[in-house]
């Protein structure tokens, strides 16, 4: 059997190339190539990024998209590059977290026998505009299999949806032989995310620069790329704390950057499971978060089991 999963691994230098969905749908593949007996076959249909190891076991494959255009062209490239997947791979299941590819594939499929399961990634009341919701629809409804990562989510949608999904929590992989739990913690807090108005970084430096001067020796970094950081860096440099608070680049060993820092910060207007959030506590990490719905399931997931 021929297992697809469709990704949207970036390769552009000025978006975030490392986030949690990549992160978990590489371990996905990599995971059902050891696991199985199955053909798997990981693509990207937006981009030639490879942001994760992937398993020799596993094909990997990415087609080239050019962002540089208008939104028609770039979803024209989007559905040309699933269909060449669909071709090339002759899928039985397809599997894909990004709502735009499963959606392309499930309307060039209407004839054949494929069984398509799709994974909601974020807080499904406040992630898609009304397109893209009507698009969501479609894909959920056609589905064989949804995925959500909190009940909270799940219990968004209808029961009949809900009667073919499941609740499974994003794993937490991190070798505490490798990041023992520090004995002290320098004078950094961190937060790891996308420059995106949803991770609400402007928020978290407003704050910082409150308490600046009651804690002169302590530097906020801020490790993610994407279309807010030189609107981040001008309010960063109005407010003169460029020597105190450093947009980082978005990479694959964010972990060593900020094991032992003193203090994890999300500022989010909205998350589905964040996994840098329940990494920082993996760590040992002191944690604040904003209070959305997706931060109880994590304090279930940490302290109630």
């Amino acid at each position: 059997m021929n297992i697809l999963l469709l990704a949207a691994f970036s390769d552009k230098s000025n978006e975030n190339k490392y986030g949690g969905a990549e992160k978990v749908i590489t371990n996905l593949a990599n995971w059902l190539s050891e696991n199985t007996d199955n053909k798997i076959i990981l693509v990207s249909v937006e981009g030639h990024g490879k942001p994760y190891p992937v398993s020799k076991d596993v094909i990997y494959d990415s087609f080239s998209l050019n962002k540089k255009t208008n939104k028609l062209k770039i979803h024209l490239q989007i559905l040309k590059n699933t269909i060449n997947a669909l071709n090339k791979y002759k899928p039985d299941i397809i599997i894909s977290f990004n709502i735009y590819p499963i959606f392309y594939a499930q309307i060039t499929s209407i004839f054949k026998k494929n069984r398509f399961f799709y994974s909601e990634r974020n807080d499904p009341r406040l992630e898609y505009g009304i397109i893209a919701r009507l698009i969501r629809w479609f894909v959920l409804r056609r589905a064989n299999g949804i995925v959500f990562q909190t009940k909270d989510a799940m219990n968004y949608f209808p029961e009949y949806l809900k009667k073919k999904s499941v609740v499974i929590h994003n794993s937490v992989s991190v070798d505490n032989n490798n990041y023992p739990f520090p004995a002290k913690t320098d004078n950094h807090i961190v937060t790891v995310g996308r420059l995106a108005p949803q991770k609400n970084h402007k928020l978290l430096i407003k704050a910082f620069n409150q308490i600046k001067d009651l804690y002169p020796e302590t530097l906020l970094e801020i490790y993610g790329d994407g279309a807010l950081r030189d609107e981040l860096q001008t309010y960063i440099n109005n407010l003169k704390l460029t020597n105190r608070v450093f947009l980082k680049q978005s990479r694959p060993d964010v972990l060593d950057c900020i094991y032992g820092a003193r203090l994890f910060v999300l500022p989010s207007l909205y998350e589905g499971m964040p996994n840098t959030l329940m990494e920082a506590m993996a760590l040992g990490i002191p944690v604040i978060t904003s209070d959305c719905p997706a931060m109880t399931n994590i304090q279930t997931k940490f302290f109630d089991n």
